[in-house]
């Protein structure tokens, strides 16, 4: 999480060290990036880095947090009967935002090497009648955003698959 005195900043020093921090992490998987590249790209000291963030860790969970809003903000939150065409394209949407808003180096270090280096934990459970489907249209369109992200080549060929299995279970 980061630390206050970050949000204290001016507006202008705040975007420098998201910008910096979008480099690092679009360019280096967690494991190999530097605070030393940050600080450098951004114009602060290395204390003040860490006066900002506890490490490169809540560093890149930060930035890859905003990623994640940012390019969440205008997709559907459920599929049902009437809007299998429109979620299963919200995939399309969400691969092309990660590209018109810079995060596509970030997202796919993010699959390939970051989720694993971070850990990961399981979906929540959730017992009613109805949020047994939530839970598998979720995992399947997680799963599917994943595999574009790491072989975006096949992206028709996914994205068709998710949709017969979404007009089956709705």
């Amino acid at each position: 999480m980061v630390l206050p005195t970050f949000e204290n900043l001016k507006p202008d020093k705040q975007n420098r060290i998201r910008n910096s921090l979008l480099n690092e992490f679009s360019n280096y998987p967690l494991a190999e990036a530097q605070v030393a590249r940050i600080v450098s790209n951004a114009g602060i000291s290395r204390g003040a880095f860490y006066k900002y963030f506890e490490d490169l860790t809540d560093a890149y969970n930060y930035i890859f947090d905003i990623a994640m809003f940012q390019i969440h903000q205008e997709m559907p939150k459920t599929p049902n009967a009437s809007n299998v065409d429109e979620y299963v394209e919200s995939i399309r949407h969400f691969v092309s935002g990660t590209d018109k808003k810079g995060y596509k180096d970030l997202i796919e270090k993010h699959y390939r090497y970051n989720e694993g280096f971070l850990g990961s934990e399981p979906t929540k459970l959730r017992l009613s009648d109805d949020s047994y489907s939530t839970w598998a249209v979720t995992v399947l369109y997680h799963q599917t955003v994943r595999d574009i992200v790491l072989d975006p080549v096949n992206i028709e060929q996914r994205i068709e698959q998710l949709r017969k299995v979404l007009r089956k279970a709705y």
